[in-house]
């Protein structure tokens, strides 16, 4: 038997006004995701833990069966070996975006007009040098990774990103009183100083302006962290696992516990037959779809009920699998459209395959998952359900 754990990135939401007090999973058509609930058991989830405003990377740590409040420091690492920069003790990586500046450092656009195409740019920052230390970037559209090597280096660095807009940039500042927080800082101060007036008179920002499209004129930083000890996913739980996913941080996680990453297929149904093809020859496969994040993060209910469809006739995909194996479809944390952001919130959970102990919930939301036979667990909670069904747990005691 097999595991696929489809993890829709952002799903859940609140009560909308403009749906008449629907969330967009009730709002959506979701024949496949309520047939799968018909058939399973369902529940609530707390990622992390009640209340707690969780990220992708710690919520994903806990949903592999890793403590985030044990190994996380940052998602800056995450974000990095995401993107494919090969890690090494000590380095300090930040998660960073090309953004909007005006003259005084007043943020414009946190995402420079979520610019697509920034291979050039890192190629001109490549050229900066600093003091005792190698400079690492990579970048993924909108997003970069940029990483310090050297001796003498903290991850005890404050965020550079104000997370808002019409804010200055933030200076670095150090977060301890160690002579490594403090020389990182300036470190990252004169970085962002340097990268800024060459990002300022590039090329590719000159065109930006003359189509009257925001320059991605500065690298907002945050997450610094260090690599953690992940236990290999192989040896944890003696599984072979593997993931699709889009974004670097969920790569990036992947990797750092050894899975074999695949690069996911943009369309939905061409992604859920690389899943069921990769399924062929692994025990275990993560799958991660951000789309319905980005509408809520766009404060568009609209664009998550489209997105919460597209899912929907994906899963379909999936429906002769569960005979017999098993799938877990989830959110790994509330965004809802009326806020912008994460939230505390429970997301709504299904588990279906051969031998679940079904439930009489026949369809896939929050306040219907809310009365599932799973009643409401924790996101560290999932591997130990998944590992007992699939008959491959320990027992604890005689």
């Amino acid at each position: 038997m097999k595991a696929l754990v489809v993890v829709c990135d952002g799903l859940a939401d609140r009560p909308v006004k403009a749906f008449g007090g629907k969330t967009p999973l009730e709002a959506a058509d979701t024949p496949n995701l309520d047939a799968l609930a018909a058939m399973g058991i369902t529940g609530i989830v707390d990622p992390v833990a009640p209340g707690i405003r969780a990220g992708s990377d710690t919520s994903h740590l806990a949903i592999l069966g890793y403590d985030p409040c044990e190994v996380y420091t940052g998602r800056g690492p995450f974000e990095a070996a995401g993107m494919g920069i090969e890690l090494r003790e000590g380095d300090v990586a930040f998660r960073c975006n090309f953004a909007t500046v005006d003259e005084n450092l007043v943020v414009k656009d946190r995402r420079a007009g979520r610019i697509e195409d920034t291979s050039a740019l890192v190629d001109a920052l490549r050229n900066i040098r600093l003091p005792g230390v190698e400079i690492k970037l990579a970048s993924l559209a909108y997003r970069c990774a940029l990483v310090f090597r050297g001796e003498g280096l903290s991850y005890r660095v404050s965020d550079t990103d104000p997370h808002a807009t019409e804010v200055k940039v933030h200076p670095a500042q150090p977060l301890d009183d160690s002579a490594e927080a403090r020389r990182t800082a300036q470190l990252l101060e004169e970085f962002s100083r340097r990268a800024h007036e060459i990002l300022e008179m590039h090329e590719v920002n000159a065109r930006r302006r003359a189509e009257n499209l925001p320059p991605a004129n500065y690298l907002l930083a945050r997450g610094a962290g260090v690599v953690p000890k992940l236990e290999s996913f192989s040896q944890r739980y003696r599984l072979s696992g593997a993931c699709i996913a889009t974004t670097a941080i969920i790569k990036g996680i992947a990797r750092l516990a050894g899975m074999k990453v695949i690069e996911a297929e943009k369309d939905y149904i061409a992604r859920a037959k690389q899943a069921l093809l990769a399924l062929e020859e692994v025990d275990f496969l993560l799958m991660n779809i951000k789309e319905a994040d980005e509408a809520g993060h766009d404060h568009s209910p609209e664009k998550k009920v489209r997105v919460i469809e597209a899912i929907d006739a994906m899963v379909g995909e999936f429906l002769d699998f569960v005979q017999e194996n098993y799938i877990v479809v989830m959110s790994d944390h509330t965004t809802p459209c009326s806020v912008g952001d994460h939230t505390g919130d429970t997301v709504p959970i299904l588990i279906a395959g051969p031998e679940v102990r079904t439930d009489e919930v026949a369809a896939f939301s929050e306040r219907a998952c809310a009365k599932g036979g799973l009643n409401r667990i924790r996101g560290m909670d999932l591997m130990p359900i998944l590992l007992d069904l699939l008959n491959k747990s320990e027992k604890f005691g005689a």
